[in-house]
């Protein structure tokens, strides 16, 4: 077997998402969710034979970015998307012995082995911003280092502009500028950007770069999009208003969050994330998750959705009373159901349902294929049920199990609680268990829509 160079031996292959899912909204990656305009699909359309078969011309698209940002044609340079462009600048200004330094808010770290300062303006993952003075201070501070602003969300933001960061170009050889144009028209299909620099950077990417990176459809709807001012204020006026209505459903639920300048809001859901996540998701809402080393293991960054979507957003976040099921005997038993889908699918109208057990059985939830209604199944043996209830947001609980001990627990964490008695046991003697315990019991085969 040949090896690949061994730096990339502790790096994860990407993994690439099924996309066969159907998602009610999806809102993890950015995207402009309200589609590219008609004139778009028209230029795909229209495209010519001889356009395909032939490599594509870059020259009207030069001169097109000439004229939308008042420079020369040689100030600019268009990629496959972001990811390319930075791709493209790191392997021509990085050496061995160098790296890269991502700056963060406003921490200040920079040390002499930092080549490059990635900026990203508004921020990625935050969407904050850097004021173009606080950019040309650090230009002037550290010139000998090569400042990289990523802009691709500026257009959505009500206090900065791109030509903002392009005044700083014609002062200073110092910076490269780069601007996507995926998440401003919903073309992040045909992967669409530019680097904007002075002509010493530009003509040192040159000599690297890929000759014909940006195919011939992205250069004829990027054609469009740059003489489509329009379209982009319809957006913008769009997601500020939905943002709006989003801000104020976030707060009247007491979410933290940042204050974005760009189509999505990173959202601190503490305690709750995994309850929420889980929860949007079985309702085919797709948000960003952090992993649980990031900065913002308890953050969903939640793209803008239509003023309906944000709507549909506050409803899910409204609490709900809570039924937790203890452990899966109280649904099932190695034979059938004990609790019908259409019982599950009902109170899953009405309450948020949860299973909280250490023996959970998977594999039956699969066959009966009631997963879906769960909104969180927590199965570690370390967490007492107390401590549990921190994860889940609610209004009341209604505590349903067939353990004495875990009844007992639920009991003192004040839950009201309701005890099964299985079928397969000695139903007697569990009954007079729960007399003594002085709480309500039901049998599991007499389970139903009446009893909640």
């Amino acid at each position: 077997m040949i090896k690949a160079k061994k730096a990339l031996e502790k790096i994860s292959p990407q993994e690439f998402e099924n996309q066969n899912y159907q998602w009610r909204l999806k809102l993890d990656k950015n995207e402009n969710i309200y589609g590219c305009a008609n004139n778009i699909l028209s230029a795909i359309k229209n495209i010519s034979s001889k356009e395909i078969s032939n490599y594509p011309i870059y020259e009207n698209l030069f001169k097109k970015l000439s004229e939308k940002y008042k420079l020369n044609k040689t100030n600019f340079l268009i990629t496959n998307g972001t990811n390319d462009a930075l791709k493209n600048i790191t392997e021509t200004y990085l050496e061995s012995n160098e790296t890269i330094y991502y700056f963060l808010n406003s921490k200040e770290n920079i040390n002499k082995n930092n080549k490059i300062i990635y900026i990203e303006s508004p921020s990625t993952q935050t969407g904050e911003i850097i004021k173009a003075s606080d950019i040309e201070y650090m230009l002037n501070k550290y010139n000998d280092k090569l400042f990289v602003i990523n802009c691709s969300y500026i257009s959505y933001s009500n206090l900065i502009t791109l030509e903002d960061y392009i005044d700083l170009i014609k002062k200073h050889d110092n910076i490269a500028i780069i601007k996507s144009y995926s998440n401003d028209f919903a073309i992040a299909g045909l992967r669409f950007a530019i680097i904007i620099a002075n002509n010493t950077i530009i003509d040192n990417i040159k000599k690297i770069i890929s000759p014909y990176s940006v195919n011939s459809i992205a250069v004829q709807c990027a054609l469009m999009i740059l003489n489509d001012n329009k379209r982009m204020e319809e957006i913008k006026e769009w997601n500020n208003s939905a943002k709006i209505l989003f801000e104020e459903i976030l707060q009247k639920n007491n979410i933290e969050f940042y204050k974005s300048e760009a189509n999505f809001i990173l959202c601190n859901f503490k305690n709750y994330c995994d309850f929420y996540y889980e929860k949007f998701k079985k309702q085919s809402v797709i948000t960003k998750k952090y992993s649980s080393k990031s900065n913002y293991e308890n953050y969903l960054r939640i793209t803008i959705p239509t003023l309906g979507g944000v709507k549909f957003i506050g409803e899910l976040l409204n609490k709900k009373n809570v039924i937790i099921f203890d452990t899966t005997n109280v649904l099932f038993n190695e034979k059938e159901l004990l609790i019908s889908a259409d019982t599950l699918n009902e109170l899953s109208k009405r309450y948020d349902l949860v299973i909280y057990s250490s023996d959970i059985n998977f594999e039956q939830l699969e066959t009966y294929k009631i997963q879906k209604y769960f909104y969180s199944i927590h199965s570690s043996k370390n967490i007492e049920i107390s401590k549990y209830l921190n994860k889940i947001p609610y209004n009341t609980i209604k505590f349903f199990s067939a353990d004495v001990n875990n009844i007992i627990k639920a009991n003192m964490a004040n839950l009201e609680t309701i005890g099964i008695v299985p079928i397969d046991s000695n139903q007697q003697t569990v009954i007079n268990n729960y007399k003594h315990l002085g709480i309500n019991y039901i049998t599991s085969k007499t389970i139903n829509i009446e009893n909640f």
